[in-house]
């Protein structure tokens, strides 16, 4: 049911180009959506653009792929993102099938 949650939560946050925050790893972060599916390994994931918060390899603003099953206290913020991320490549090649993209 968590990752059914997690997955409505994040079609919307891409679809209205909202940021979302959640703890991953153990980590808080702050993340523009780009693209929702499922990776070749067929887990359920997403790809976004780290722009706050914590990360292992200290390194912010980045693009990660996290996996919904990892991501925990996930919330849609009210703050919106004005277009494209940098660097944003549209058909993410990770990904053997898209669900939302921006």
């Amino acid at each position: 049911m968590h990752v059914i949650n997690n997955y409505i939560v994040l079609v919307s946050a891409i679809k209205e180009m909202r940021f979302v925050t959640f703890n991953y790893d153990g980590l808080d972060r702050v993340v523009e959506c780009a693209t929702l599916g499922y990776t070749t390994a067929g887990m359920p994931a997403v790809r976004g653009y780290q722009t706050a918060g914590d990360t292992h390899s200290g390194t912010v603003p980045c693009w990660r792929l996290f996996r919904i099953d990892r991501i925990r206290g996930l919330e849609l913020t009210e703050a919106r993102f004005a277009g494209e991320p940098p660097a944003y490549e549209r058909s993410d090649k990770a990904f053997s099938r898209i669900d939302a993209e921006i």
